[in-house]
């Protein structure tokens, strides 16, 4: 019987992770470049149950298996393609197809600590480099790119920058063998891991658009009311629980 609490237990518990994870999805709905997450659940290791010193047998019977109950198995992203919407403003970008722009923050010996995004929404910076809106720079094949104003910025599809007729650099951009590998750091951004693999960038990036969120909000509301109902039906396991305890201490155990 105390088996069964601990197994309502956690389910309510891992119906609590899928929220938090659900929630948090709602909340970046409106992010640029944002990708949703999702959760897998799996049941703890089973216990096999056996037959202890029993007199018909003189060795212990195995007789079935006992579950210990479910836990959030592994957290994903889901990489899938936003909507592209268009903006018109030049300093926005969207990555069409797979990939990521890689940006990065100057460390004190001039190197720079790399990131990747799919956030296109560049500004200008103080010296004139283009900055992402987490305040990294946008890298290009030889450093941060920098250009003399926003008024002749043109940026073509391969991602070679153009300041008026004079090409000053080209857009980094890179695809990424497995992106589950990266480490989601919040919003759009991601740090490479020990098990992130770069590869040629095959997509395209259009001048003037952004790439919206993928999360479905309609879709994730539902999720949160079948999470809600499965976390009600845990709970009411684990007061139906409760309840028998209670008439077997206080009513049975008094006979």
């Amino acid at each position: 019987m105390l088996r069964g609490l601990y197994t309502a237990y956690t389910g309510m518990n891992a119906q609590q992770q899928r929220m938090d994870t659900i929630s948090n999805n709602l909340a970046n709905v409106n992010t640029t470049g944002y990708k949703k997450d999702g959760v897998f659940f799996e049941s703890f290791k089973e216990l096999y149950i056996s037959k202890i010193n029993d007199p018909e047998t003189s060795a212990n019977s195995r007789i079935g298996t006992m579950s210990f109950g479910v836990q959030i198995g592994e957290t994903y992203v889901d990489h899938a393609q936003g909507s592209i919407t268009q903006t018109g403003i030049v300093n926005h970008l969207a990555i069409q197809g797979d990939g990521f722009f890689v940006a990065g923050s100057l460390n004190e010996d001039g190197t720079f600590s790399e990131k990747y995004t799919r956030d296109g929404s560049f500004n200008l910076g103080p010296n004139g480099q283009l900055m992402t809106s987490d305040g990294l720079y946008v890298l290009g094949e030889e450093g941060p790119i920098t250009v003399s104003n926003l008024n002749g910025l043109i940026i073509s599809e391969q991602g070679d920058v153009f300041d008026g007729a004079t090409r000053v650099g080209k857009i980094r951009m890179v695809g990424i063998e497995d992106p589950n590998k990266l480490n989601k750091l919040g919003g759009s951004l991601y740090d490479k891991t020990t098990e992130s693999v770069e590869k040629a960038f095959e997509g395209t990036v259009m001048q003037g658009y952004l790439e919206a969120s993928n999360v479905n909000s309609v879709e994730e509301m539902v999720n949160m009311i079948n999470v809600m109902r499965s976390y009600e039906s845990s709970q009411k396991v684990l007061t139906t629980y409760d309840s028998t305890l209670d008439q077997a201490v206080n009513q049975i155990g008094r006979m």
